[in-house]
């Protein structure tokens, strides 16, 4: 790998644009051990409540703030918070804020380097209220290892007027 890969400035990466994501250090890097993405969580966006089986993750939200839900615990985080979702754990995020957030998200190992280009592809082809994107999202959550917790999500959406793709 070549010297200058090896140093990203802020504004590069690879962008996954459907998502307001940026893939800032992939799985190419690193044997595979970590993966950082950035990403911008607008007003009203949730992030579905999920639990993942492959990989721990950290967040650090970069600016604004978030609302986390990790297990039964909820708490605001404002920039230069670290929050740590180990696998196994549900938890949720969203925005409840006028303002867009942003944060970066770790993950160990980088088992979800191709994830969010999938997912961004489900969000080009399918409408979050039509049953198509659900199963879709469904089938690429199986494959990697991500459980999705409707029930809650649901809940979060009604308790807080946020939701996916807002």
């Amino acid at each position: 790998m070549a010297f200058e890969t090896l140093i990203i400035d802020g504004d590069g990466g690879r962008p996954v644009p459907a998502l307001s994501m940026v893939n800032k250090v992939g799985a190419e890097f690193l044997n595979g051990q970590i993966l950082i993405m950035e990403g911008v969580i607008n007003p009203g966006q949730m992030i579905l409540p999920h639990t993942h089986t492959r990989e721990d993750e950290c967040a650090y939200v970069l600016a604004g703030t978030l609302t986390y839900q990790i297990g039964q615990h909820v708490r605001d985080a404002q920039a230069g918070t670290y929050v740590v979702k180990p696998r196994g754990v549900p938890h949720a995020f969203w925005n409840a804020t006028a303002l867009p957030a942003r944060v970066m998200e770790i993950h160990v190992p980088a088992t979800f380097d191709r994830f969010y280009d999938e997912l961004a592809g489900i969000f080009a082809n399918h409408n979050p209220a039509e049953p198509a994107w659900r199963q879709a999202f469904d089938e690429l959550n199986q494959r990697y290892g991500l459980i999705q917790h409707w029930e809650l999500a649901q809940q979060i959406a009604d308790q807080h007027q946020v939701g996916p793709g807002r």
